[in-house]
């Protein structure tokens, strides 16, 4: 039985709601101050259990603002809309979630020559991880 003043377009009207709240949006990040970073990198980071595991970092120009996606760390893909630089390097702020909750992660890319150099911190400092990369 449905509650009172429950209809298809009430629940069509959330659904939208949250749905368009959940597209990723660009970061606030000029792409003219990042165009180096932009393209699709295949880096391979040091694995705490030992060996190296693949992230794919995508950085894209959209209407002029910075996007990232990540692919291949547990949770599955994710949209980066925190995206700042500092001191030539690219930051890319987001959460990853797990069996044991959320845990903040910051994504740290420094160009060098045609590679890229990466450091990855989990939950504030606790843990950090290093790897590079190459533009695909």
């Amino acid at each position: 039985m449905k509650p009172p003043g429950f209809t298809t377009a009430t629940l069509l009207s959330v659904f939208l709601l949250v749905g368009s709240s959940a597209i990723a949006q660009p970061s606030t990040l000029n792409a003219s101050e990042a165009r180096a970073f932009i393209g699709a990198w295949v880096i391979s980071m040091a694995s705490p259990r030992g060996g190296t595991r693949d992230q794919n970092v995508t950085i894209r120009d959209e209407d002029g603002k910075l996007a990232a996606r990540i692919e291949g760390g547990r949770g599955g893909g994710i949209d980066v809309t925190d995206i700042t630089t500092n001191g030539g390097r690219l930051v890319l702020s987001f959460e990853r979630g797990g069996r044991r909750g959320t845990i903040d992660v910051v994504l740290t890319l420094t160009l060098d020559g045609d590679m890229i150099l990466a450091t990855q911190e989990f939950g504030g400092g606790r843990r950090t991880v290093s790897g590079t990369g190459k533009k695909q």
